[in-house]
């Protein structure tokens, strides 16, 4: 027997008023998930394209640079520290999605606090 599969519209329809909300927020928060594994995907494709300053330029991990011409310090991270954080961040967004596709069931039928 084949199921019915409805549509988004049509099970925020046949939902409850309170559910639809839970479902909306739902919705937001697996959205604001993707969003962020964008832009990881991003970070990943500048480190693997990013080279490291030239040794006389640069002194080891996340150092800081002698103050400059304007007297300012800034510090910049090398492709390897990017990528690691990147993978990093990733990792810990694959488990709160799967967390959330565990929970989803929970978070859709009750009411999200604001």
């Amino acid at each position: 027997m084949a199921t019915l599969s409805l549509g988004a519209r049509d099970r925020i329809k046949t939902l409850p008023k309170v559910n639809r909300r839970a479902l909306r927020k739902y919705g937001e928060f697996w959205r604001a998930l993707q969003l962020v594994g964008d832009a990881l995907a991003e970070a990943e494709k500048v480190a693997a394209k990013a080279t490291d300053a030239p040794k006389g330029r640069r002194g080891g991990k996340g150092a800081s640079a002698k103050a400059g011409a304007d007297g300012q310090h800034w510090s910049v991270a090398s492709p390897d520290e990017i990528a690691g954080a990147a993978k990093k961040a990733h990792g810990s967004l694959r488990v709160m999605a799967s967390s959330a596709k565990k929970w989803e069931a929970e978070l859709v039928s009750r009411e999200w606090r604001k």
